[in-house]
């Protein structure tokens, strides 16, 4: 629920609190697909955020229930694309698309291929979503070629 300090100036969740909740949710997208703690602790390699769009369609109030789901829109064996939908209520107050590097940490950080198994997970996740039809007033976060 939102909280009494996430309410600004104007009344509604300040805009840093939307990133926050958007990437809880990312977080959990990222465990069911294997990118977890322990999968970073024992390879030394992780998430990096590298562009992050965000859309603000409603205002939303204190105590207002926050519920995120998160898509798949597209994938290459080093990054991806993430949508996610804010709703309350069943109403959907905000977007937000976040391109995402798969990262070796050691020596330096440094984009790189993910294990192919969650590439394969990536590929079958594609297959099941018509996401990709939904159109945003922002620009679209896309893959080069």
């Amino acid at each position: 629920n939102v909280q009494e300090e996430w309410i600004d100036y104007n009344n509604h969740m300040q805009d840093a609190y939307y990133g926050l909740a958007f990437s809880y949710a990312v977080d959990h997208f990222q465990d069911a697909v294997g990118f977890d703690e322990n999968y970073r602790s024992q390879t030394g390699c992780t998430i990096y955020v590298v562009e992050d769009h965000k859309f603000y369609l409603k205002e939303v109030k204190i105590g207002s229930e926050l519920f995120i789901k998160t898509t798949l829109l597209d994938a290459d064996k080093k990054k991806f694309i993430l949508k996610s939908h804010m709703l309350v209520n069943g109403n959907k107050v905000a977007t937000s698309e976040m391109l995402q590097a798969h990262v070796k940490t050691v020596p330096t950080p440094k984009i790189t291929e993910m294990p192919q198994v969650i590439y394969e997970r990536f590929t079958d996740l594609l297959k099941q979503t018509d996401d990709n039809k939904i159109k945003l007033s922002s620009r679209k976060i896309s893959l080069q070629r």
